[in-house]
């Protein structure tokens, strides 16, 4: 709580002070100043024992023995995502698309809106502050809104996510000891398990914020009906490679400049976008594997050879599935405790196709694929007109109940809580 009142309050005294030197040279060295100051304690609070470690091996390597201990930090709830919002506060005044927060409170608000604070999505200043500044008023249209995206989210989280997380987390705990199509199992189980943790507690946050009268911005949106890399980037975390775009993308060059640079400027904005979810070498590797794909998704996109086989029926279907089987594997270094078990279940998978179909423990196939696919090809067509039609109140009353019959019993925290 501390350290949050702390970001608020360099964000009220960095927005005024923005304001005040607007257009100057003053206002630019300001910027990287309060920014400056939100990027230091994301730092330290997230990579200090990462780095620490990392120089530990390199001295041990030259024979030398540092005297110094690795340091366990604890990293605060939610920190990645309202330093985030803070930026864009900040950088949204320096540009003058925000208008400074004069109120304490409201800016408070803003960076601690509860239903968010501590898995996003990242709200922009520009979209919520002036929400902060308007009386509300009920609308039992938004309220039924907010009340059938909670439902959904609910039924997401605590039937769906966390009952694969059980023999999700198994797997990868010891992927040595299970047998090819169980790890296959366990990767498909993740697969559908981040996207339901983190898609319901979106749902449920924007759904709390409608039910108040207030708009947070879609989160997801089926992104695993993404058939091309570029598209499954514009549907997963949106509000994060929104941000990515705004605050970096753009900032690097964007696609101003020769084609070497719009690719270097995608590569190092996925490169830091991995390493935004953790100080690991498999989050590293999950978002260079990005850039890289996001790289040839654009080289392809200007060929000669896309144009032609863009209305391909088949084309499409092969795109869906080479895209939704790279985005599978790339969950793997993602969710693997550590890069000698993201080769071993490399080595597994590869070794499928010629080893026996029995798996080793059982495993919830039809949990792990039958709201996948609901939720692809059914609710993802997007053909629901859901305040006109009596299936807006059937489907909130089945979600609760549904969501209360057959919730897992047990801890299972969401999964973004730890980034």
């Amino acid at each position: 709580m501390g350290l949050l009142l702390f970001v608020v309050v360099i964000c009220h005294i960095g927005g005024l002070v923005l304001a005040r030197f607007h257009g100057s040279r003053k206002a630019t060295m300001c910027l990287y100043l309060f920014c400056g100051i939100q990027l230091l304690l994301l730092a330290y609070f997230k990579y200090t024992g990462f780095f620490m470690d990392q120089l530990l091996g390199v001295a041990k390597g030259f024979g030398i023995s540092p005297t110094w201990t690795t340091v366990n930090i604890i990293l605060p709830v939610g920190i990645s995502f309202y330093i985030f919002q803070a930026i864009s506060y900040l950088v949204g005044v320096f540009r003058g698309v925000v208008k400074p927060e004069a109120n304490f409170i409201r800016m408070g608000v803003y960076l601690g809106f509860f239903p968010h604070l501590v898995a996003g999505p990242i709200i922009h200043a520009a979209s919520f502050l002036p929400q902060l500044s308007s009386r509300r008023r009920f609308d039992s249209g938004v309220f039924l809104e907010g009340w059938r995206k909670f439902a959904i989210g609910f039924l997401y989280k605590s039937v769906f996510a966390d009952n694969l997380a059980g023999p999700v987390d198994a797997i990868f705990r010891d992927p040595a000891a299970y047998s090819p199509i169980s790890v296959f199992g366990g990767c498909l189980g993740f697969y559908g398990q981040i996207y339901f943790d983190f898609a319901g507690y979106s749902l449920m946050a924007i759904g709390v914020a409608n039910m108040f009268g207030y708009f947070i911005p879609d989160n997801f949106n089926h992104p695993y009906r993404a058939a091309s890399v570029v598209d499954f980037w514009r549907r997963w975390h949106i509000s994060l490679s929104t941000w990515l775009r705004d605050y970096l993308y753009i900032p690097l060059g964007g696609n101003r400049g020769p084609r070497w640079m719009v690719y270097r400027n995608l590569f190092i904005t996925m490169f830091l976008g991995g390493l935004w979810h953790g100080a690991s070498w498999n989050f590293v590797v999950w978002g260079v594997l990005h850039g890289m794909a996001l790289c040839l998704n654009h080289a392809w996109n200007e060929s000669s050879s896309a144009v032609r086989l863009a209305e391909s029926r088949t084309f499409k279907v092969f795109s869906l599935l080479a895209t939704q089987a790279f985005v599978f594997l790339c969950w793997v270094p993602f969710r693997s405790q550590s890069f000698a078990d993201t080769l071993l279940i490399f080595q597994k998978l590869a070794s499928l196709a010629a080893s026996t179909l029995e798996a080793s423990k059982p495993f919830p196939w039809l949990l792990a694929l039958l709201p996948l696919m609901a939720d692809t090809f059914l609710v993802g067509q997007g053909r629901w007109a859901w305040r006109s039609n009596p299936a807006f109140y059937v489907v909130l009353a089945v979600s609760f109940l549904v969501g209360l019959l057959f919730m897992h019993i047990g801890f299972a925290p969401f999964i973004y809580f730890q980034f």
